[in-house]
């Protein structure tokens, strides 16, 4: 299966490989996501996107060359406003696995993360792939809400807590076929 490319655009995107110079803003980018470990449960990584750039954020069994992070920039001014992780192959080879996206929250509602993942969309299916996979956390509402206004309309399982309080979690896997 191709590769996504080391940078690709949209309307008004610019999308590409992070450079190592990019991790300072980038980071601070993803610390402005802190509040979406409410819904997760997760830790936040104060060392995210250093750790994604040098060692990947890999599924079981996964290849570094198969993971890309990408920053997201303006096309007008080139400014960065987000930041796109995706594993290319997993858990089918014909299957791209979103691992984080991320659009500064004062920008959001701008239609930026449905411009990326439009362009995302058509480039996955030129390159042959079949699906786009995303694991969303049950409490995150807003991004149920954007992912399924997405077309990622397919449930694959729910994973996680049983049982339903204040500091328990559970994800689902959503799809979209291409």
């Amino acid at each position: 299966m191709k590769q996504l490319p080391v940078e690709w655009n949209s309307d008004r995107l610019i999308v590409s490989n992070v450079r190592e110079s990019d991790i300072p803003e980038l980071q601070s980018i993803y610390d402005t996501s802190r509040y979406l470990h409410q819904w997760d449960g997760r830790e936040h990584d104060l060392n995210y996107v250093k750790k994604c750039f040098e060692e990947g954020h890999l599924p079981p069994g996964g290849r570094l060359e198969n993971y890309r992070i990408q920053s997201i920039r303006t096309a007008e001014d080139n400014r960065h406003i987000g930041l796109l992780s995706v594993y290319q192959g997993y858990p089918l080879e014909d299957s791209i696995y979103l691992e984080f996206l991320y659009i500064r929250s004062e920008i959001q509602k701008q239609g930026y993360g449905q411009e990326l993942i439009q362009a995302l969309t058509l480039h996955c299916s030129e390159l042959g792939y079949k699906e786009i996979r995303i694991n969303v956390a049950l409490k995150n509402w807003p991004a149920l809400r954007f992912w399924i206004k997405s077309g990622f309309n397919r449930i694959s399982g729910i994973y996680g807590d049983l049982e339903h309080s204040e500091d328990t979690f559970a994800n689902t896997e959503l799809i979209k076929s291409l």
